[in-house]
């Protein structure tokens, strides 16, 4: 098995088993990192679409990224392995998440989470699952 497919199935194994738990979206994300052994990038609200609330992103070795989306319902309800080609949507989620939150409630990356989201929907990701 190569290590992206690994990854893909280690990451789905982990999504599926913290869905139903009773914990926030960010720290569902952050235990998924956890048992995936992934970075959490960030965290993000998705308020301008229609489908999902919320967008989450892990980093694995090799530069997978496995992108959790949280439905208007409260749910996780996509999430996919991508590679690199979407580096350049993730990197502005990414460096406002390391902010302070005394910058981060000056900057909107809204546009940016949507710019992300759309992407992965034209490359046929966050279709559901």
């Amino acid at each position: 098995m190569a290590v992206n497919e690994l990854d893909l199935l280690v990451f789905q194994m982990a999504v599926e088993s913290v869905r139903s738990l009773c914990l926030s979206f960010n720290d569902k994300a952050a235990e998924i990192a956890a048992r995936s052994r992934g970075n959490l990038l960030f965290d993000v609200r998705n308020d301008d679409d229609a489908e999902v609330q919320r967008l989450a992103a892990i980093r694995y070795r090799g530069g997978q990224i496995g992108v959790l989306a949280l439905d208007r319902q409260g749910l996780i309800s996509r999430y996919c392995v991508v590679d690199g080609t979407f580096s350049r949507f993730i990197a502005p989620l990414e460096n406002w998440t390391s902010m302070p939150v005394s910058m981060q409630a000056k900057i909107d990356v809204t546009h940016h989470a949507g710019l992300f989201l759309g992407a992965m929907r034209n490359a046929g990701h966050m279709l559901g699952n």
